[in-house]
């Protein structure tokens, strides 16, 4: 058997521990990963969360009103944002920096929410959270086409978990601070792909 990093769950060869420069984000992340996807050997929202250090991540399906992610979203000093397109999602990325300022209440903590799962796991992970589906949601214009050139993306506009938390912190805050998110999920893309070519 190969040697392993229990702490990232890859192989030795492709460990990016020693990459990560952890950072504390404004807004806060809330990962939700769908079981499934907390096993897929080649994830990216663990690695957001490990380069985040005020981040959380929570496994589950359905979030319901007696989880803790309702806990967190009730509650008057938070600001929460579900990450998720569609029609009635803001665009982050077209509205003015001014407007997105606004979103941000300094009066409170603003968290963004994200669910790591595939697309179609995605929609039904909403439907089956009820707290999620009274948070206001945000979403973005991609600026460039994916790198996680190690999982085929649906639709060419499609960003992994880790590339869209990136895009949405270099919106609502300074994108400099999170430079280093970037640098350790290339890396980790570069040393899965020289692993895997190298496989017989």
């Amino acid at each position: 058997m190969r040697p392993t990093c229990y702490t990232c769950r890859k192989p030795r060869v492709s460990c990016y521990c020693d990459d990560l420069r952890p950072v504390t984000s404004r807004p806060r992340i809330v990962i939700l990963m769908h079981p499934l996807e907390a096993r897929h050997p080649v994830g990216t929202g663990r690695l957001a969360h490990r380069c985040l250090e005020n981040s959380r991540l929570w496994v589950g399906v359905g979030f319901d009103d007696q989880s803790e992610l309702a806990r967190l979203v009730r509650d008057p000093a938070v600001n929460p944002l579900l990450l998720f397109p569609g029609p009635e999602s803001v665009d982050l990325a077209t509205i003015l920096p001014e407007k997105r300022a606004q979103m941000l209440d300094p009066g409170r903590e603003p968290v963004v929410i994200v669910i790591d799962a595939t697309w179609s796991i995605a929609n039904k992970m909403l439907r089956l959270s009820p707290v999620l589906q009274e948070i206001p949601r945000v979403s973005f214009t991609p600026a460039s086409r994916s790198q996680f050139l190690v999982r085929r993306q649906p639709r060419p506009e499609c960003l992994s978990s880790l590339e869209a938390i990136h895009r949405v912190l270099c919106l609502l805050d300074e994108p400099e601070r999170y430079d280093g998110m970037i640098r350790v999920f290339e890396s980790m893309v570069s040393k899965q792909l020289a692993f895997t070519r190298n496989l017989p």
